[in-house]
């Protein structure tokens, strides 16, 4: 089996390799950006040295002058992509070291919360021990037990009589004259009718036995809701059993001081959360630093977004075959070997984006692969999967779960799914349910779905059903001391008598 603890501890080394993974994709969109950024300087140079050729037969050209203006800020603007991306480079990675240094926060604060549990449970059970001896704890358990017995049977007998009602009813409700006759009520003081239609009505009732039938027929209609009554008179005295024992268990732990054990577990479990809250706060800050360097980085924010959106304002209108027209028009050669220059750093810029497509495809893989990653740790932090009560089965269930989501076997809602069916409760002991399900559940017990294992459960986290008490309320197993130890309850369904008796027919 593998702890809790383990598991979580294998879900951090995956998040850490994938963050790894994630600043190694990103250094190299930085380096194609700064690939990009190199075009986009010599074409810069390039359209520069075309208009230094053209300048003696444009000199009042305005889109020249307009070049020149943009050239020198564009150049500018370059110049500091670098810095611009140094800078977030530098914030991503102190970020990730604020993730780091949190993170082991966390492990110590995990080691001193299951130690305080540990001496929690350590503390119940000498509690418990001591109850083994106690007369009253032993009555008010044997109490409940039998309360409980009688509920189970009365909701029984209860089930039995509607079934009755239902199957042996319907040949009554399905004689047209039987129903006729009981719709009219035949036969009661609200009878109501002519003297001919009487007679005729009594006629009827004889040819049909009505009175006989109608005295059977009263009976299965009148034994459900009696029976009803009194399982809703026993249901409630046995919560009310429950409740006055859990009560009795929990002043007997708090007389022997096991509170205070349990409320320094309960503030353990707190420093967790609260680590677990900073945690995801950092995680944020994180992706929030890697998204604006990857957009700063790739050209599509920050200075190499303004250079280009620059530049396009003030070489955008001139297409290729216009330039060549006007290197055509002078007598050098050079700015025919400009215009071709230019014609193959467009080619390179092509090769280069296509490049950088299929490296954002990359990078925006391994960022959703961390942020996955990231919401399966938080989803097991919040169902306190790494509780000390929480093992899955095998040596590296997580492992293998892991690696087959890294190959695009399952997704996150796959692992997900799978996690929460191999987790497993740790019983610590035998009777959790000790003091009432709410005693322990402050102190980290694993959730389900988002819930809780308090109310409606056995003991630590083993869902108990309790069927047909008031509230929703679930039976839990009453605790009947021996020379033993406690009983689990197993002889629940030993007794017999109490409530009502129904026959095999009416």
């Amino acid at each position: 089996m593998t702890s809790g603890r383990d598991a979580l501890h294998r879900i951090d080394a995956t998040i850490a390799d994938a963050r790894k993974y994630l600043s190694r994709a990103s250094d190299a969109a930085a380096a194609d950006a700064g690939r990009a950024a190199a075009i986009d300087a010599r074409e810069l140079a390039a359209y520069h040295a075309l208009a230094n050729l053209r300048i003696e037969h444009l000199r009042q050209n305005a889109i020249a002058q307009s070049l020149g203006a943009a050239d020198r800020k564009a150049r500018d603007l370059v110049a500091s992509h670098g810095a611009r991306v140094a800078a977030l480079a530098d914030e991503r990675d102190r970020a990730n070291a604020e993730i780091a240094r949190l993170e082991e926060a966390r492990r110590a604060a995990e080691k001193d919360h299951e130690e305080k549990v540990a001496r929690h449970e350590a503390a119940v059970a000498a509690t418990r021990a001591r109850l083994d001896h106690d007369p009253e704890y032993e009555r008010r358990a044997s109490a409940l037990e039998g309360a409980e017995a009688v509920a189970r049977r009365a909701r029984q007998k209860l089930e039995t009589a509607r079934a009755d009602r239902k199957s042996k009813g319907a040949p009554y409700e399905a004689d047209p004259l039987f129903t006729y006759l009981e719709r009219r009520k035949f036969g009661t003081r609200d009878y109501r009718a002519f003297p001919v239609f009487a007679l005729l009505d009594g006629w009827v009732a004889s040819l049909i036995r009505y009175r006989d039938f109608k005295l059977n027929y009263d009976r299965l209609v009148e034994l459900p809701e009696r029976l009803a009554e009194h399982a809703a008179r026993v249901e409630a005295e046995a919560a009310r059993l429950s409740e006055a024992l859990e009560a009795y268990e929990r002043a007997a732990l708090e007389k022997d001081g096991v509170d205070g054990l349990r409320d320094a577990a309960s503030e353990a479990r707190s420093r967790l959360e609260a680590l677990d809250a900073e945690i995801a706060a950092a995680e944020a800050r994180h992706a929030e630093i890697v998204a604006r360097f990857n957009e700063t980085a790739g050209g599509t924010a920050g200075p190499l977004a303004e250079a280009r959106t620059l530049l396009a304002d003030a070489l955008g209108g001139r297409p290729i075959p216009d330039l060549r027209v006007l290197a055509a028009e002078t007598a050098s050669a050079e700015d025919d070997r400009i215009v071709n220059e230019l014609v193959g750093l467009r080619r390179e810029r092509l090769e280069l984006e296509e490049a950088r497509a299929a490296e954002h495809k990359t990078l925006e893989t391994h960022r959703r692969r961390l942020a996955d990653l990231e919401d399966l740790r938080r989803r097991f932090k919040q169902a306190r999967f790494d509780s000390p009560y929480s093992e899955f089965p095998g040596e590296d269930l997580l492992g293998a779960l892991i690696i087959e989501f890294l190959r695009g076997g399952l997704t996150r809602d796959d692992v997900w799914r799978r996690i929460e069916r191999g987790h497993r409760t740790r019983r610590r002991d035998w009777d959790d349910d000790f003091g009432g399900g709410a005693w322990r559940d402050s102190m980290g017990r694993p959730r389900r779905d988002g819930g809780d294992w308090s109310g409606g459960t056995w003991g630590g986290g083993l869902p108990s059903p309790r069927p047909g008490l008031p509230g929703g309320r679930t039976v839990r197993i009453p605790r009947v001391p021996s020379g033993g130890g406690f009983r689990t309850g197993g002889g629940l369904g030993s007794r017999s008598g109490g409530g009502f008796k129904t026959g095999g027919g009416f």
